[in-house]
């Protein structure tokens, strides 16, 4: 066996019967104290080179030095480890307590919660109802065969006027809200067309209907009385053209028909100044439900045919207003009178009557196109504040209607009733 063999052997031996030991010194002390004894050594071999004795151990002497570093070393690392290790697990049981107090917290504030609720059950029902509702969208279902809403529709629920959009033309609707969902929305109270607005017009998709996304208004209202102030912000764009200032305006006649006049002011309060008008100072006029309108048909690019004014024309006289359904002056409206039929009006007795020049035989027409003739009458009777009767009809009777009495008043044209999803 070969001398670095048997050198090798030994060391094995040697470092197994070495005893443990933890050293706290750091790397570089034993560094250094190693460093100092081999140039001590060193020194010494020079001044005794004639002692070869000496320097015959030397090569062990350093290899001694080498295990006790490597030794330092290895202790070090495991000594470390073993630190991180106890660090770790002390670092998991205080985020374990942590976690069991942050449980037994959270139990107890549920335990809380619980208790309130019950202790608050009635109020955080209608909280919840309310917060559902909020969060919901609206179908708006058309009332079958009719066009206009009329009082004995409602069965209790409330009326919502409402007003749709497209091509800078508006659409005025009426939507029945069940007496339910009013009862859930506005609980022990009646509310007014502001209040409606602000709770359903965000959730209405006139998408869906085929109209233009146009509700709800750009800035805020406050209601005071009859007036009704529309704060506005810089860039609202209603008055950018007569396409944006003609709906905007005839949308506000439509929608808040119990205020008697509008103010429109900037966001900060300070006088608005209308695009082609300038300052205004005063409130406009709103119709509200003394707008003098007739009514024609209006075929939407949904397909279907709707009853609306004229370019929300207005008219001084009811006489006015009849004989004029014939004349539509534009190729958007057509007259829900067929250009043969001729008619005539008279006020008997305080009774608004229209005449047919010949009997006037209603199946003529398809069934929808003379309901919406019949309820053009009444609409148009109706926004003078009037009830209307047809004469000179071959039925006596039409759907609901019994030409022997005058029409029923309508609240409104456009039909739908909400549900809410």
């Amino acid at each position: 066996m070969s001398d670095w063999k048997k050198d090798d052997e030994a060391l094995d031996e040697l470092l197994n019967h070495m005893p443990k030991f933890t050293d706290h010194r750091s790397k570089e002390d034993v560094y250094n104290l190693v460093k100092q004894k081999v140039e001590a050594h060193e020194k010494e071999q020079k001044k005794h080179l004639s002692h070869k004795n000496l320097s015959r151990w030397l090569p062990l002497v350093v290899s001694i030095a080498s295990i006790i570093l490597i030794t330092f070393l290895v202790s070090s690392y495991r000594n470390n480890d073993n630190s991180i290790q106890q660090y770790s697990t002390s670092k998991e049981m205080e985020e374990k307590s942590s976690e069991e107090e942050s449980m037994q917290s959270m139990d107890r504030t549920e335990e809380s919660a619980i208790t309130n609720d019950e202790s608050e059950n009635e109020s955080s029902d209608d909280m919840s109802k309310m917060t559902i509702k909020m969060e919901s969208n609206i179908d708006l279902i058309p009332i079958d065969t009719l066009n206009a809403v009329y009082e004995e529709d409602l069965n209790g629920g409330t009326v919502f006027h409402f007003s749709f959009n497209e091509n800078a033309l508006t659409v005025p609707v009426t939507i029945i809200i069940p007496k339910e969902q009013v009862e859930v929305d506005f609980p022990n109270m009646v509310p007014n067309s502001l209040q409606l607005y602000e709770r359903y017009a965000s959730l209405i998709n006139e998408e869906a209907l085929g109209f233009t996304e146009y509700h709800p208004y750009k800035g805020y209202f406050v209601a005071e009385n009859q007036l009704l102030t529309h704060y506005l912000p810089k860039d609202h764009g209603y008055d950018t053209a007569s396409g944006t200032s003609a709906p905007y305006w005839s949308s506000l006649n439509e929608i808040f028909k119990d205020f008697e006049s509008v103010a429109l002011l900037n966001e900060d309060g300070s006088l608005l100044e209308w695009d082609q008008v300038g300052i205004l100072n005063e409130p406009s006029k709103l119709e509200g439900l003394i707008g003098h309108h007739n009514y024609y048909n209006y075929r939407a690019q949904n397909g279907n045919v709707y009853l609306t004014p004229n370019f929300s024309s207005n008219y001084d006289t009811i006489s006015e207003a009849f004989l004029d359904m014939k004349n539509v002056g534009n190729d958007i409206y057509t007259s829900v009178v067929p250009s043969t039929v001729t008619y005539s009006y008279e006020n008997r007795d305080g009774v608004a009557v229209i005449k047919f020049d010949e009997p006037f035989d209603l199946e003529s027409l398809e069934p929808n196109e003379a309901t919406r003739l019949i309820e053009a009458f009444a609409l148009t009777a109706a926004s003078f504040g009037t009830e209307v009767k047809l004469e000179n009809l071959v039925q006596e009777q039409w759907d609901k209607f019994n030409f022997n009495n005058t029409l029923p008043k309508p609240l409104g044209p456009n039909g739908f009733i909400m549900s809410v999803k």
